[in-house]
């Protein structure tokens, strides 16, 4: 499907949160790697992160296997907490770059002036701190306070309620607010 779809506008000119572009990111690395995305991400990041479980991946179908790339990763809080301290520590984990961190730091900041998204990361202030987040479509997050060296996990199956319009669900800022409570 996605190499059926036409270019409307040009890329990167403005901010349009489209998962579609992640699943195209995807199917470029498995075309510059020539592995699979799941077997990729598990040798260049996940086993090297040190992660205690294999993380899961929804795919397409079982013709071919490809994996949801825009959704649909599972794994524990432990191993997503690690995902976050990766990032929050520039990439390296246990003295070892893992990821580029200049890459790092740029997928942290907005992507477009005003815009509340960097590349592949949320990112917005809670009580006057700044954090960056992935957040899951069934309300799993992982929420960074880097400055304050905290992470905030949380696994889900339900986003929560929403009037539709507004970037998080009514609770994504109670879980922070909850966790700097109980750090109090």
């Amino acid at each position: 499907m996605m190499l059926e779809l036409d270019i409307v506008e040009e890329p990167g000119k403005e901010f349009k949160y489209l998962s579609g572009s992640t699943q195209l990111l995807a199917m470029v690395i498995e075309k510059a790697t020539g592995k699979k995305t799941a077997d990729y991400f598990s040798e260049s990041f996940w086993k090297p992160l040190g992660a205690e479980h294999d993380a899961l991946w929804q795919v397409d179908s079982e013709k071919n296997g490809m994996v949801k790339s825009y959704c649909c990763f599972a794994s524990n809080a432990r191993d997503f907490a690690r995902f976050g301290k990766l990032y929050k520590d520039h990439g390296k984990w246990q003295n070892k770059q893992l990821l580029d961190s200049t890459f790092v730091a740029k997928s942290v900041q907005p992507r477009f002036e005003g815009e509340p998204y960097g590349y592949g990361f949320w990112l917005g202030k809670s009580q006057g701190k700044e954090y960056f987040a992935m957040r899951g479509h069934l309300g799993q997050y992982v929420i960074v306070f880097p400055k304050e060296n905290i992470i905030v996990v949380r696994l889900g199956h339900s986003k929560g309620e929403t009037n539709g319009i507004e970037t998080y669900p009514k609770n994504f800022m109670i879980y922070m607010e909850e966790a700097f409570e109980m750090l109090n």
